[in-house]
């Protein structure tokens, strides 16, 4: 293979592990990639007796795995005291997973630290370097490290050589930096652009089902549509695409699902290698992701087909990209120091991990395997006291007019800065004095916390940003609001991982001293509003939505600087409404609910939570009609003008009633897409989503839980449960909806932006009779 001359200047593309080493692929200001190996051998500590590191050592050794260099003293995490640990070295990089499963084993008194860490990660660390990054890559005659090397009174030597030692002259690459990955402009490398979709024999789950019939590629420009009449014409032409434009950057619609491995079961099935890879790899076909149970929902997360010296980016199987664009990727992926392909197909929370890895590793703090510190013993009392979360004051139902929303700038980071909440500062013996409210818990004055010291420069990065975007205009606009935004989406993430069961770096105690502060400034905000004369209509955790008759903007301001003295913590006006429409309970009307409401800001954005548009299960013509709605609702300056309104809204509403009733809908627009939780067989009753799931599953087609199903009500009541629906891929031109069904919809959403006026579903459907809208069953 091709061995660029060195130095070499251009762009940090990918890196990965190889036998021996690191790959580096660089680009270079003419766009061309270049492959460059790097010996590169991890280190990793043991703690615990002399004995039992002793054996371990040998244990190792002997396995090839791995060699000890000597004693060495690192930070431990919890206490901030130095501690003695023996080094090792991870023979080949490649090995790791061989590494961690015999380190696996049990092996009483050896605590092991730094030893799972990708080796992405601990590369960059080492090198001085991050993704993206703009470097001259230059080559020493400086050596691997060997074994034996002794030190603190100790020697562990390994008894087995190295099956693959690196030479004492073997030449690693050094690098010389332009900028830090923390600069708020950065050059970016000349990448170039393809985009890939295959259609299948259905568009059914969302995925495309069956056969991969047809793919269009898109690169500069070109578009071009390949049939899969002849699968050997089509690699060919689609391999002879990428040599042409040999892009840097593959983005497909559904490629990790679909796409990819259905060209590559084409590939196999003709004998005909892709291109999508710079180097030679073998790959295995995967048609199973995995399926997981995430904050009260199941997941499903297909499998991943990342490819070498280039990118796939899959824009269904990266919630990073698809919030953020390929500017709040790169930006995560340049400070977490995760590669590209990884970060996009990883979530928010796994940036802000790696990030702490990261400043752990900067710091010379120990990184412990798998999490050993318990949460310490309560009584029931405690617990009750500490395990409230934020504070919640339930809205008061009605219309209003004049409410302005005030909200904390990511509050709960801004606290874990301010107050230093990290789980090693939490609950400290040094400084009992400083206790966190209600609960007690004590945070401490004298260290810094790890948290603290990982959060504090992405707070202030997210200000500049925004300072940024204020004053841009077009496409550098964009740009930043998309990096700004993927900064906010880890902030927000950051807490949940204090508290999370199997986080490194959590403890339930720092979780609990987040909210005990939170519930605190959000009370101390509250009275302060109170006694400037205004009421608090609704409070959530962050935000408060208040209101004074003849209050100005000036005035509202005021009083946002005077919490913000008082609590520490920023505090805006996010905006003062012409109108907002605090919702009931659908179960029970008397109650009201704290996450659905509506209303129309004076600048004429809408805020929306809640409401059937912003539900994934609601079919795209409901959708459709109360977006139509709501638009018109919107044009109202106060209430006197919603209610002026109300008339031109039936007017809407009966228009879409007719459409059902005369059959003029598209079945598509009538797909109700819900997420399955089981497989197929273990549905017990007739639902709706247990029903489509099974006739998914009857005709081949596998929906693993966490995978949504698509399906039209065709008869909601119908004695024989197969036909009350229809799953999307199974639909025939005469397939019938159920016209009853879809218009009770059609009034529920309705009845959500009118019930303030007394327009509730029994009240709508008499309009309709009127109308001379009448209801039959169903529709062909």
């Amino acid at each position: 293979m091709y061995s660029p001359a060195l130095p070499l200047t251009g762009w940090i593309f990918d890196t990965y592990p190889t036998s021996g080493g690191m790959v580096v692929w660089i680009v270079d200001a003419e766009g061309k990639s270049h492959r460059l190996v790097d010996p590169f051998q991890p280190s990793f500590y043991a703690a615990g007796p002399v004995a039992a590191l002793r054996q371990l050592a040998a244990d190792l050794s002997r396995m090839r795995l791995a060699a000890p260099v000597g004693m060495t003293r690192r930070q431990e995490f919890w206490t901030g005291e130095p501690r003695d640990v023996l080094e090792f070295i991870l023979l080949d990089p490649e090995q790791q997973p061989a590494l961690l499963r015999q380190l696996a084993v049990p092996r009483p008194g050896i605590t092991l630290y730094d030893c799972d860490l990708a080796p992405a990660l601990t590369y960059c660390h080492v090198r001085k370097i991050f993704p993206l990054a703009k470097v001259t890559v230059l080559q020493t005659g400086v050596g691997g490290r060997g074994s034996g090397v002794g030190g603190g009174g100790q020697t562990f030597r390994s008894p087995a050589p190295s099956p693959r030692p690196l030479a004492p002259d073997a030449a690693e690459l050094r690098y010389q930096v332009e900028g830090s990955a923390w600069d708020l402009e950065y050059p970016e490398p000349p990448l170039r652009l393809m985009a890939l979709t295959g259609q299948g024999d259905e568009q059914g789950r969302g995925a495309p089902l069956g056969k991969l019939r047809s793919l269009t590629i898109s690169c500069d420009g070109e578009t071009t549509t390949l049939d899969e009449g002849d699968p050997e014409t089509l690699l060919a032409e689609l391999n002879r695409l990428i040599r042409r434009f040999d892009p840097h950057v593959i983005i497909t619609d559904w490629g990790d699902a679909f796409l990819v491995p259905a060209l590559l079961g084409l590939a196999r099935r003709t004998d005909t290698p892709l291109e999508f890879d710079r180097e030679v790899v073998r790959r295995r076909i995967r048609s199973a992701g995995r399926s997981y149970f995430s904050y009260g929902r199941v997941v499903y997360q297909a499998p991943s087909y990342p490819f070498f010296g280039r990118w796939h980016l899959d824009s269904r199987n990266s919630f990073i990209l698809k919030e953020t664009e390929l500017a709040g990727l790169l930006e995560l992926s340049r400070l977490s120091k995760v590669p590209v392909q990884k970060m996009a197909r990883a979530s928010p929370g796994s940036a802000i991990s790696m990030m702490q890895l990261d400043r752990a590793l900067t710091d010379g703090i120990l990184i412990p395997w798998k999490k050993g510190e318990p949460e310490r013993w309560k009584t029931a009392w405690d617990l009750l006291v500490a395990d409230k979360g934020g504070l919640v004051y339930q809205p008061i139902t009605g219309l209003y007019e004049g409410v302005a929303e005030i909200d904390f700038a990511s509050m709960y980071p801004a606290m874990m800065v301010h107050h230093n909440i990290s789980p090693e500062t939490v609950d400290c013996a040094c400084c009992p004095d400083n206790a966190a409210p209600e609960i007690g818990y004590s945070t401490c004055r004298r260290r810094e916390g790890l948290v603290t010291r990982t959060l504090r420069p992405i707070l202030l990065r997210r200000q500049a940003l925004k300072r940024l975007r204020g004053v841009s205009i077009g496409p550098a606009r964009e740009r930043y609001d998309h990096r700004q935004t993927a900064l906010k989406w880890i902030l927000v993430t950051c807490f949940g991982y204090l508290g999370y069961k199997n986080a490194r770096f959590g403890r339930i105690e720092a979780h609990e001293t987040v909210t005990a502060y939170a519930r605190e400034k959000l009370l101390t905000a509250r009275a302060l509003a109170e006694a400037c004369g205004f009421r608090v209509l609704h409070a959530i955790v962050d935000s408060m939505w208040i209101q004074k008759a003849g209050a100005t903007e000036a005035e509202i301001r005021d009083l946002c600087r005077a919490i913000r003295e008082a609590v520490g913590i920023d505090i805006n006006l996010e905006g003062i409404y012409k109108w907002v429409s605090f919702l009931p309970s659908r179960v029970n009307p008397a109650l009201s609910v704290a996450n659905r409401y509506l209303g129309a800001f004076r600048s004429g954005e809408l805020k929306l939570r809640g409401i059937d548009l912003r539900r994934s299960d609601t079919p795209p013509l409901i959708a459709e009609a109360q977006q139509r709605m709501v638009e018109i609702l919107a044009q109202a300056d106060d209430l006197a003008g919603f209610a002026a309104r109300i008339p031109t809204v039936l007017e809407v509403f009966v228009e879409y009633a007719w459409r059902l009733r005369e059959g003029q809908v598209r079945l598509t627009d009538l797909t109700i897409k819900r997420t399955v939780s089981k497989e197929a067989g273990e549905y017990k009753t007739n639902s709706q989503i247990g029903l489509a799931s099974r006739q998914m599953a009857d005709r081949g087609v596998a929906v693993h839980p966490g995978e949504r199903v698509r399906y039209v009500i065709t008869d909601a009541d119908a004695p024989n449960a197969e036909a009350r629906v229809r799953a999307i891929p199974f639909l025939a031109p005469d397939t019938p909806y159920d016209t009853g069904k879809y218009l009770e919809l059609l009034c529920r959403a309705a009845e959500t932006l009118l019930w303030h006026h007394g327009y509730d579903c029994g009240r709508l459907l008499r309009i309709l009779a009127e109308r001379g809208v009448g209801v039959s069953r169903s529709v062909p």
